[in-house]
């Protein structure tokens, strides 16, 4: 008898460490926090290959943060942000009233050619209404680019928006041509900021943490906000909202507490169970 009671013991106290276990983690998943990195990422354009932009990965979906021309991408303001329209190395080859379709509305018209001077004149335009435009000079490397800015963009001033690389011109007796080797472009029209109390999905924004250098560009701390908290979250918090957020179906992880009994009665009925065995 004392030999059961022994092995039923030690039987017991292995369930009870597994079950422990068990309700410990999922007490750090109903109580755990959710850290989303700011990262830096290399152009596509070969032109830009010493620089980055900043980009932010929230439950699958990838945003930039909106920084400054003069400022450096560890200054990006980590809680505004902006989809990602494009990153290419594609080569374009344009003549005068042309254009190409760069998405979400956007698109980059070529309206002259001007050989002699060594420029052309490119325009930006969102829904077929005018955004910026400027004659880029190929004359030297540094005016290859045009880096697009706007003021105003959530709040900011001359935030980076777009980039254009004009990799060369040429004027025949019956046609002009341009080629760009290189657009990126944000979705400032769209940008949104995000503040403390938001509500993504299933997670509460809970801090935002600023960049301090190269190999710490910040990033925003979530709570994975539980059943319970779900009431006192709607009725305190606001909803994100982006034009291309990830849907509460998509890209979100949801944990579901399938058991039925309480760790705490389940002990208790073992532990029944054993006496009985032993009277």
């Amino acid at each position: 008898m004392k030999i059961y009671t022994a092995v039923s013991l030690a039987a017991l106290a292995v369930l009870i460490a597994v079950a422990s276990g068990t309700a410990s983690a999922a007490d750090n998943v109903s109580n755990g926090t959710t850290i989303c990195n700011v990262v830096a990422i290399d152009s596509e354009c070969n032109n830009w290959s010493n620089e980055q932009y900043p980009v932010i990965n929230l439950f699958g979906e990838e945003y930039v943060p909106l920084f400054s021309r003069d400022d450096d991408i560890r200054d990006s303001h980590v809680n505004k942000l902006a989809t990602l329209v494009l990153d290419s190395n594609e080569t374009h080859t344009l003549k005068p009233g042309e254009s190409v379709d760069l998405g979400n509305g956007y698109a980059l018209e070529v309206r002259e050619i001007d050989i002699d001077g060594e420029n052309v004149w490119l325009e930006l335009t969102r829904g077929g209404q005018h955004v910026a435009n400027k004659t880029v000079s190929i004359d030297t490397d540094e005016n290859q680019t045009w880096t697009v800015t706007l003021d105003n963009v959530q709040g900011e001033n001359n935030v980076v928006v777009m980039k254009v690389h004009v990799k060369q011109l040429f004027v025949g007796t019956e046609t002009s041509i341009v080629w760009i080797d290189g657009i990126w472009l944000i979705d400032s029209a769209n940008a949104r900021t995000l503040s403390i109390g938001d509500k993504i999905g299933e997670v509460t924004l809970e801090k935002i943490v600023r960049g301090v250098d190269e190999s710490n560009l910040g990033g925003l701390v979530f709570k994975n906000a539980s059943v319970a908290d779900n009431a006192s979250v709607a009725d305190n918090a606001s909803v994100a909202d982006f034009s291309a957020s990830p849907s509460p179906e998509k890209g979100l992880v949801k944990f579901t507490d399938k058991s039925t009994v309480s760790p705490i009665s389940w002990y208790r009925n073992f532990w029944r169970s054993i006496t009985m065995k032993n009277k």
